[in-house]
Parts: structure tokens; C-alpha cells; sequence
């Protein structure tokens, strides 16, 4: 066992220092000349499906000669309209536009007037209502820096409209347009003119960097496609997604400005646009396995909550299906190890999605019960636990590619992140390394055990919180008062007020201390840990709070019967804590670091949940993997041929 738990131990100090050295140097932006030019053309609704050959055979040869990628184009909404994309690019954030009477999308060319725009006031209301806080301007500003910028077409003027609504340079249309007149010119582009407007651009201003990107059309979300011409080839990625060949809307700004020599905004959020090597084909496969995940996400939801309180029944009343039970435990973790299957790229994606799932659960769940640590207490479910912390803790240092458009990872159609541990990701990480902490300290003497817990859960923090690997904020807060009260119970200290204020003030410190980290790497580098201290800086962080906060009460109202169903579980595991039966104390007394586990589980699932925005969400995912990994201690335990093993 001792073995097992070093060669753990090495490949996860092998992985974190692999991520580090990876995610340490960044590879340089795109540079810009002193004579920049740069023609931005937008197009609704323009995705990888559309662009061939024979469709848009202009586009297609471009692609050819430029760095490509797929766009997540969400901005407030999820179902964003035209406008709240040319919006979008005005400010550097997610922004929105005015809605029609039927709650529909409203037209650029209704917004939209002869150099200024004609609602700019309900635009403005709407920001200050925002808690994006939208800076209206930005990019109008900063290219002003470098001389001026043309409008073409009613999007591009919301686009580069100042602060306050106004477009000094502005042509209906690119018959009437002057290419040559600003170093950026904007145009809004219908799908049905896209390549004559790219070889009038290509005409009147070779030298230009031609950018190419679509932009949301009030229907179902996808990724558009993005193509810039003039910087080479390959793929564009970003420090926003950390994904070559996946970038945000929100990129586009401060790349923009950064081609004309403009240095990005504080107030932009997103990053500079890199090349990388990859080939083109590659970025019409993240909108494939995107839609493939939101057609089948319920349905694994469904799978995961309904298997794990059947199975725990089941185990409770008659003591079997044990191997079932383990199998069902482990589906969280077969949802990241399924995309190595890379099932996108098969002609019936859903079934090889569905058959990898299912598949790495049943390997998982079998090694599990039918390994030599069954014979542990702990032993099945600690793999179990072992096998999902180490698997997303790997993942998340080296990219977190086995997360984004998995069943149980990061949407970039949802666009809530990219990269690191997203919400659902920690309630199996974090439930996980509790789990596997607590076996680790059954099968070691006690000073070691301790020993154990602080050196796993120190790792598990930095892979946690680090800005470059999982840069979660509230999981750091609430990761560390549990691995706090599991330690402490192992060493057998008696848990008082000062110690909870002792390992609150810990988390909180942590906390601060790696956003303050983040934050020094400057703007269109950060992650959300330094744009949040950025924007406690600017006066701004309060929007961005009220935002989580309401996200957070949403998801209770949202979901009147989850909160209900896990506040039952939640209580009903308190009292098992707080007032064991009798049957319960021998249990306890037969594996005493079961009843701490517990507990530690149970903290840092409600923490999570006031820590982080998707709320009851976090508490019920917590739910959902703790309760049959620890239903089947439970079982473990009240079985006598099982021996603990702890001197």
C-alpha cells in the first residue's frame, strides 16, 4: 500500500511540475507594424459547417493563408443576438443589446443611424445594469490612438461607436466605403456577400490584416468561425482558453488594438490572440463536440443522481450490488477519460460518447472492487477516489483538455470557462481527494497520516487554485476547511472555534494570495483571480459579486426540488455526524476516520456551495459523488472480515 500511495504521489508531483513548465512561458503575441492596417469584416452566424469549397469559395482559399479558430461568441445571454456581438467588440466584454417587444433580437439596422446610434441611451441603461460593467467606447478610443476608424454597415457602427453613441467615420455600405482613409475599418457583412467583400478589401488594401468573424444570430449557440489573414498560419489560441484553435469574442478587442500598436485596456478581458501550430480542419471539431454534449449532458445529469441513490439504496437495504455501486461512483471520472477516445470525429458521436462513458466506468469501477485493496475498509472507494482526483488533477496541469465539451466538464457553448476547475469539476475533485485522504490515513500510522493529508492537500489546493492550472476561487475557500478538520481529526485534536477561524483565515489567505499573484502578470494574461483584483482596483468589483450572488440564489429558485432533495440529504448526513445510532457508533468505532471523513466532505460541499455562483448546484454534484463512494464504507465497514490496517 505504502508504494501504491509513493508512485501516486510521483506522477502527480511528475504532472503538476509538467503543467508548470508548460503554462510558465507563454509564446509571444502577434506583433504589429508601425504602418498597421487592419479590416475586421463580421458576419452573423458564419460557423465552420458553412465555410467550403463550393459555398464560399473566397473564404476558403483565405483559410488556406491565415491562423484560424472556432469563436464562442456567448455574450450576456446564451442565445446572443447580432448586435450584443458588435456591442461585444465595442466594450472588450460581454455586453447586450436592447430586446424587441416579443423579448426578440432587434436588428443593427434598427439601432443604428447616419453616424450615431439612435438608441444609445437604452443601451447605456442597459450596462449600467450589467455587471459585466461594459466601458462603451473602448475600442473607438483606442484606435483613435492611432489616428481614426471607419464604420461600414450598421453592426460595424455600434461596433465603433464612442462613449457616447457617436461614429465620426461611417459609410452605409462598402460601395460608398474609403478603405484606405483610417488604419481600422469595421464592416458588417451579410453571409450572402462575404467573398465580395473580401476581395474588395484584398483589392483596395493588400497589406491589411483581414480578420473574418462570425458573430451570434439569435438562434441556437455555436461556435462561429474566425480566420485572420496577414499573421501566418496555423491556429489562434489565447490565454482566455488556453486552447489552440478555441478563442473567445472577447479576444477580438484587445487583439484588434494590439495590431494597430495599442496596448489592451485594463478594462478588456481578453487576451491577445497567438498562433500555434495545428491544422485548420481541427476547429470545426470543437462546435461538433460541443453540440454533442449539449444534446446528451441531461441525460448523464439524470444518470449520475438517479445511480447513485439507487445503487446506495440498494446497498443499504440488501448489501448488494457492491460492484454496481462502484461502477456508478466512478462515471464522473469515465466523462473526462471517454474523450480519450476522441469521439468527436466519429460519424455517430453520441453512441462512441455513450460507449466510452460507460465503458472506463466499468474498468474503473471493477479494478476497484476486485483489486488488492478491497480487502481495506477503505480500500475500493479510495481508488475510486484516487483514480478521479489524480485523473482531473493531471488534466488540469497539463491543459485541461480532458474537460472542455466532456459530460461532466467545461461547455464552450456555456462559455462559464475554459480551462481549470469549472463547478461540477470540484464537487468530484474535492469530494475525491477527501475520500483519498481518508484512506490513505486507515492504512498509515497516525504521524504519518497527518503527514499524508497535508502534503496531499497542499497539492491539491495549488492544482486547485493556481492560476495556471485550476484557478478556482471558491474551491480553494472551501477545500481548505475541510482538509483542515480531516487532519485535525486524524491527529486527534479536538476541533474548536479558534481552529475554524484558524483555517477560514487560511482559505481567505490563500485566496488572496494567488489572485494578487495573477493579477501582477498584467492585463490579457490574467485569469478571472486577476481580473477580479483589477477590477477591486478600478471600483468595479461590486458588479461582479452581485453577479455571483444572484447566480447563486438562481440556482435555488431556479431549482425549487434539487434544493429541497440535497438540503435533506445534507441534514440527514449532518445528524449521522452530530447523533450517531448505535449502529452508526460501531461503525465509527470499527474505522474511526470514516465519521471525520464525513464531516470534512460534508463542510467543504456547504462552503462550496455559498462559494461559488452555480450554488445548490455545487452542494448536490458534492452529493452526488460522495454518497455512494461513502455508502460503500459504510458497508465496508460493518462487514468483520475487512481489517482496518493503521498501526
Amino acid at each position: 500500500m505504502a508504494r501504491l500511495v509513493r508512485r501516486i504521489g510521483r506522477r502527480a508531483l511528475a504532472a503538476l511540475l509538467l503543467g508548470f513548465l508548460t503554462h510558465a512561458t507563454p509564446a509571444p503575441a502577434l506583433a504589429a507594424p508601425d504602418a498597421a492596417r487592419v479590416v475586421v469584416l463580421g458576419v452573423s452566424g458564419l460557423t465552420w459547417s458553412d465555410v467550403s469549397a463550393s459555398a464560399t469559395p473566397g473564404l476558403w482559399g483565405l483559410v488556406g493563408e491565415s491562423a484560424v479558430a472556432a469563436v464562442s461568441v456567448r455574450t450576456v445571454a446564451v442565445v446572443g443576438c447580432a448586435a450584443d456581438g458588435w456591442l461585444t467588440l465595442n466594450t472588450g466584454v460581454r455586453t447586450d443589446a436592447p430586446r424587441g417587444a416579443d423579448g426578440g433580437c432587434v436588428a443593427p439596422a434598427e439601432l443604428m443611424g447616419q453616424g450615431s446610434v439612435t438608441r444609445w441611451g437604452d443601451i447605456g441603461s442597459l450596462g449600467r445594469q450589467s455587471s459585466y460593467d461594459p466601458d462603451f467606447g473602448l475600442l473607438a478610443a483606442g484606435a483613435g490612438r492611432r489616428g481614426c476608424a471607419t464604420a461600414v454597415g450598421p453592426g460595424a457602427g455600434l461596433a465603433l461607436a464612442d462613449a457616447q453613441g457617436r461614429v465620426a467615420h461611417y459609410s452605409p455600405d462598402l460601395q460608398t466605403a474609403d478603405l484606405t482613409a483610417c488604419p481600422l475599418t469595421v464592416v458588417d457583412v451579410q453571409p450572402s456577400g462575404l467573398d465580395a467583400a473580401i476581395a474588395e478589401v484584398r483589392t483596395a488594401v493588400p497589406a491589411a490584416e483581414l480578420v473574418v468573424v462570425g458573430l451570434p444570430n439569435g438562434s441556437a449557440p455555436h461556435l462561429q468561425a474566425l480566420v485572420v489573414h496577414g499573421i501566418g498560419t496555423g491556429l489562434l489560441t489565447a490565454n482566455s482558453t488556453r486552447h489552440p484553435g478555441l478563442v473567445q469574442l472577447t479576444d477580438l478587442t484587445p487583439t484588434i488594438l494590439n495590431a494597430l500598436g495599442v496596448s489592451t485596456p485594463d478594462r478588456a478581458v481578453g487576451s491577445v490572440l497567438r498562433t500555434t501550430s495545428g491544422a485548420p480542419h481541427q476547429v470545426a471539431e470543437f462546435d461538433r463536440a460541443a453540440q454533442t454534449i449539449d444534446r446528451n449532458v441531461t441525460a448523464f445529469y439524470w444518470l449520475v443522481g438517479i445511480g447513485a441513490l439507487v445503487c446506495s439504496g440498494l446497498v443499504i437495504a440488501f448489501g448488494r450490488p457492491r460492484w454496481l455501486l462502484l461502477v456508478s461512483a466512478s462515471l464522473p471520472v469515465a466523462s473526462f477519460l471517454a474523450n480519450l477516445l476522441q469521439w468527436w470525429r466519429s460519424s455517430s458521436a453520441s453512441l462512441v460518447l455513450w460507449v466510452g462513458v460507460i465503458g472506463w466506468a466499468v474498468v474503473v469501477g471493477t479494478a476497484a472492487r476486485f483489486g488488492p485493496w478491497r480487502r481495506q475498509r477503505l480500500g475500493s472507494v479510495g481508488f475510486v477516489a484516487a483514480v478521479t482526483a489524480v485523473v482531473l488533477a493531471a488534466d488540469v496541469v497539463t491543459g485541461s483538455r480532458l474537460q472542455l465539451s466532456s459530460l461532466w466538464g467545461l461547455s464552450p457553448l456555456d462559455a462559464g470557462r475554459f480551462y481549470g476547475v469549472g463547478n461540477v469539476a470540484f464537487g468530484a475533485f474535492a469530494m475525491s481527494v477527501l475520500i483519498g485522504c481518508a484512506w490513505v490515513a486507515s492504512v498509515v500510522p497516525r504521524r504519518r497520516a497527518v503527514l499524508s493529508i497535508a502534503g496531499i492537500g497542499l497539492a491539491a489546493v495549488v492544482v486547485d487554485g493556481w492560476p495556471s492550472f485550476g484557478a478556482d476561487f471558491g474551491g480553494v475557500l472551501a477545500l481548505i476547511p475541510g482538509l483542515a478538520l480531516l487532519a485535525a481529526a486524524v491527529a486527534g485534536v479536538r476541533v474548536r472555534a479558534r481552529w475554524v477561524l484558524i483555517a477560514a483565515a487560511a482559505a481567505v489567505a490563500a485566496v488572496v494570495g494567488l489572485a494578487l499573484a495573477d493579477w501582477s502578470r498584467g492585463a490579457g494574461r490574467r485569469s478571472h483571480l486577476g481580473n477580479f483584483v483589477q477590477q477591486v482596483i478600478d471600483g468595479t468589483a461590486g458588479s461582479t459579486l452581485h453577479r455571483k450572488l444572484d447566480a447563486n440564489l438562481q440556482s435555488f429558485a431556479g431549482r425549487p426540488w434539487l434544493a429541497l432533495l440535497v438540503a435533506l440529504v445534507v441534514l440527514l448526513t449532518a445528524y449521522l455526524v452530530i447523533r450517531p445510532g448505535r449502529r452508526a457508533t460501531q461503525l465509527f468505532e470499527t474505522e474511526p476516520v470514516l465519521r471525520s471523513c464525513i464531516a470534512a466532505c460534508l463542510v467543504t460541499a456547504v462552503v462550496g456551495l455559498a462559494a461559488n455562483d452555480s450554488g445548490v448546484i455545487v452542494l448536490g454534484i458534492c452529493c452526488a459523488v460522495a454518497l455512494p463512494l461513502l455508502v460503500d464504507v459504510m458497508q465496508d465497514s460493518a462487514t468483520p472480515a475487512l481489517r482496518r490496517t493503521r498501526k
